[in-house]
This record gives structure tokens, sequence and C-alpha cells, in this order.
């Protein structure tokens, strides 16, 4: 595989995982900041607290991605 494509590949997991973060970042947002729907919602704080796991994750593997195949010094095995 080339460089470029590899390079692609890695860029649109990133891609990826950006956007998971996002959407769980909007989801706790618009329940802490729309009271009447969260008066409606019977398990809120499920909610919150399933979207706040997604956030980590999604931060947990950029982090993953930037430190492994993001990374601008040379490797050990360079």
């Amino acid at each position: 595989m080339s460089n470029q494509m590899a390079e692609r590949l890695v860029r649109a997991s990133l891609a990826r995982f950006e956007a998971d973060r996002q959407e769980a970042i909007a989801i706790i947002e618009l329940y802490l900041n729309n009271p009447m729907g969260v008066a409606e919602h019977p398990n809120v704080v499920g909610e919150i607290t399933a979207a706040i796991t997604r956030l980590a994750e999604a931060e947990e593997a950029i982090g993953a991605v930037e430190r492994n195949f993001l990374s601008t010094e040379p490797s050990d095995d360079e």
C-alpha cells in the first residue's frame, strides 16, 4: 500500500472518530440546554452517561491515532 493511501485511510478513520466525538457533545449539550425535553425524557441520566461514554471512547481513539500514526517524530523502528 502506498504511503499516500495509508495516510488517507488514517485521516478518514480520524475524521470518523471526530464525527463521533462531535455527535456525543451535541447530544450532551442538547440534554443539558433543553430543560423542556429533559423533563419529558424518562432516562435522561442514562442517555447522558451513554453519550459521555461515546465521547470518551472517541477521544481515546483520536489520541491513539494521533500518537501512533500521525507522529512527526521518527519512531524507534526507523
